[in-house]
């Protein structure tokens, strides 16, 4: 079936798809069991409808995913289909029903006239995903590709006949290959230019910090369940309205109470531990290993002393003592509260720049520009 569709040229509400694999369907309302279809497995891209996903958009979603954005009033579906048709001057029907997607600068569009089969047939058959020019499996090895693989074989022949002590089995044990002299029959066997090292160990906490911090957003997606935007990302929303969320700015109290100063004053709740571990790395731009807070004892049970009010000297030196502990899973478990108290408040693309994070095995910090920082009490 020959599908007939227009090249066009920039349209400025549809420039928001420019650069994505979404294509999005505009024309006359579906019924539950066409909005289905086109979210079938048989459709190889995604396909916005956009009165299934504004509807969805109620002052408390808008605020949690856009915080800081005005929501736009008559921000429906129909407004959005009538400046589009009004930018094609007049040569789309509300009756027609069309799929846009962008190829490049390219804008495709196609008009499947009254017809909702053509739309699903058109989306199976022409919307495949653009070629890369590279295919994800090759079952023809280069010259290259076949030397690599005798080298390996050679490598896992000779570890075969390697005795490990116990010691070493049980830590990172790793490897390298040094350039030898060219071989000789006599010498095939040879693998003194192997040389074995035993990795720098990691203290165990680190092993679990990203577990602990993916764990805690498992905890809270059921609390934001209903705050979360389907079937289309939020930036493609922000692009729709041609706008960008700018991060508040934070403030700590005198009480040391936390709040987004440009998000509604919106208050951030989290217990004296987490809170206490948060003030400490908002002090700390430059970042601090988990290995390192050994080295911090003193400021991180003084900025505790301040937050908490529990009275007993003994508990507090002990909470310390464990936080600090890079044996000990505390740290981990106390950033993982932070992450959960500013999710619940805000979408974790701008969470993110609050709550403290890193790579495995190195420093751990907050990414916000301290400029943003206000703060009212002494630390």
């Amino acid at each position: 079936m020959m599908f007939n569709e227009i090249k066009s040229g920039d349209i400025p509400s549809l420039s928001f798809l420019k650069g994505t694999n979404y294509a999005m369907y505009i024309g006359p309302e579906l019924n539950p069991k066409q909005v289905q279809l086109l979210k079938s497995d048989d459709i190889p891209v995604p396909v916005l409808y956009l009165p299934e996903i504004l509807e969805q958009l109620s002052e408390s979603v808008f605020k949690y995913n856009f915080p800081g954005v005005s929501m736009p009033e008559n921000f429906n579906a129909e407004t959005i289909y009538e400046q589009i048709r009004a930018e094609f001057e007049g040569r789309l029907t509300p009756e027609s029903r069309l799929i846009v997607k962008y190829n490049g600068d390219v804008l495709i569009i196609y008009d499947a006239k009254e017809s909702f089969s053509l739309v699903i047939s058109y989306l199976i058959n022409m919307c495949s995903p653009a070629y890369t020019g590279q295919y994800k499996h090759s079952f023809r090895k280069s010259k290259k590709e076949r030397e690599d693989a005798f080298q390996i074989e050679k490598i896992i022949d000779a570890c075969e006949d390697l005795e490990i002590e116990p010691d070493y089995a049980e830590s990172d044990l790793r490897f390298c290959i040094r350039p030898s002299a060219p071989e000789s029959v006599e010498e095939e066997s040879d693998t003194s230019h192997l040389l074995f090292r035993r990795g720098p160990k990691e203290p165990p906490v680190e092993k679990s910090f990203d577990k602990e911090m993916s764990k805690a957003l498992e905890d809270v997606q059921a609390l934001i369940q209903d705050l979360l935007l389907k079937g289309c990302p939020p930036e493609l929303i922000l692009k729709m309205l041609n706008q960008s969320v700018k991060l508040s700015r934070i403030r700590i109290t005198r009480q040391y109470k936390i709040f987004l100063v440009d998000y509604d004053n919106v208050e951030i709740k989290m217990g004296p531990l987490p809170k206490t571990v948060f003030l400490f790395y908002l002090r700390h731009p430059e970042g601090v290993a988990i290995s390192y807070l050994q080295n911090h004892k003193r400021e991180l049970r003084d900025i505790y002393g301040r937050v908490c009010t529990n009275d007993d000297p003994e508990k507090m030196k002990e909470s310390i003592e464990r936080l600090t502990n890079p044996l000990d899973n505390s740290i981990c478990e106390k950033c993982a509260a932070i992450k959960k108290a500013f999710t619940l408040k805000v979408n974790e693309q701008v969470a993110q720049n609050y709550f403290v994070h890193g790579e495995q095995g190195e420093k751990k910090g907050i990414s916000l520009d301290r400029n943003l920082v206000e703060w009212e009490c002494e630390l």
